[in-house]
């Protein structure tokens, strides 16, 4: 009949099979989310009770002492670190989204000549790197960006894989739309504003995660060009944080000669519960396009 929906039936090996990958899956996805439990319950936990029992997901002794470490006399200094990362993050997320973007484009259109050159100049770098020290010097010397809020940005402006994966996407995009664009007499800034950029919105948004957690979780610039605690993104503060406890700690237990329970562990753990949940929040949001942002990506052109 006209309107009724016709459902195939499964044999019982399909349903078993789905069966199968059901409980697979979810058995996976435990796996993956235990590391995660663990550290949740192991940074509510006593210090002593984790050195004698070990980790585990439901703390023995429950303890706030290692976020009373981390969010109590330090606090102040955390919430200048969170807000220096949060706008390292959002702003170099936007330009690095908007420059590799624009590279994109420029090597997807035909009447641009030297575009097989900025090709060759983009791929090489892919496999060959000049070395530490004359980036260090490039970046220090002639761009100074010595405790300079841009040193957090500029060095990792743009990166090759997430402009080829754009490239593949504006290749997708139908060339016909940019032709008529042209005949009425659109400019190519205005074909890439109102054509290329809108209609890649699925793989800007992948690229801009992958830019996003590049960002949040980098501590390496820090180290390089940071001298200024003012300037100290969330990862390199903490880094320096759990550094300096370990110190102390050691420095403590040579001079008096006894162990001083300092929560070490704990406080690790609490580390990366504090570093890592406004980031795993914002991944919800961003998983539908990833998949088909990365498949997409790498399929077309």
């Amino acid at each position: 009949m006209a309107g009724n929906k016709q459902t195939i039936k499964q044999s019982r090996s399909d349903r078993a099979l789905r069966i199968f990958f059901y409980i697979f899956i979810g058995f996976f996805a435990i796996i993956c989310l235990y590391p995660l439990l663990l550290a949740v319950g192991t940074s509510f936990s006593d210090e002593v009770a984790v050195t004698v029992n070990g980790y585990s997901v439901i703390p023995k002794v429950f303890s706030l002492e290692a976020y009373k470490m981390i969010l109590g006399s330090l606090g102040k200094n955390i919430m200048n670190a969170y807000c220096v990362t949060i706008a390292v993050t959002i702003s170099g997320t936007l330009l690095s989204v908007l420059v590799s973007a624009a590279f994109a484009y420029v090597l997807t259109v035909k009447e641009f000549k030297p575009r097989s050159a900025l090709n060759m100049f983009l791929y090489i770098p892919m496999i060959f790197s000049a070395g530490l020290l004359p980036w260090y010097i490039m970046c220090t010397k002639y761009y100074q960006l010595t405790d300079k809020f841009w040193a957090l940005i500029l060095p990792s402006c743009m990166n090759a894989f997430n402009v080829f994966l754009l490239r593949n996407f504006f290749k997708s995009i139908p060339e016909e739309l940019a032709e008529a664009a042209k005949i009425d007499g659109a400019s190519y800034l205005k074909i890439f504003g109102i054509i290329y950029f809108p209609l890649a919105k699925v793989g800007l948004v992948t690229v801009g995660l992958f830019y996003a957690l590049s960002y949040w979780n980098d501590y390496y610039l820090a180290l390089m060009f940071i001298n200024k605690q003012k300037l100290y993104p969330l990862q390199y503060y903490l880094y320096n944080m759990l550094a300096n406890v370990q110190f102390i700690a050691n420095q403590a237990n040579a001079s008096l000669g006894y162990n001083i329970n300092i929560p070490l562990e704990t406080t690790k753990m609490a580390t990366i519960c504090v570093t890592i949940g406004p980031i795993i929040l914002l991944y919800p949001f961003a998983q539908k396009y990833i998949t088909k942002g990365v498949i997409v990506g790498a399929v077309k052109g």
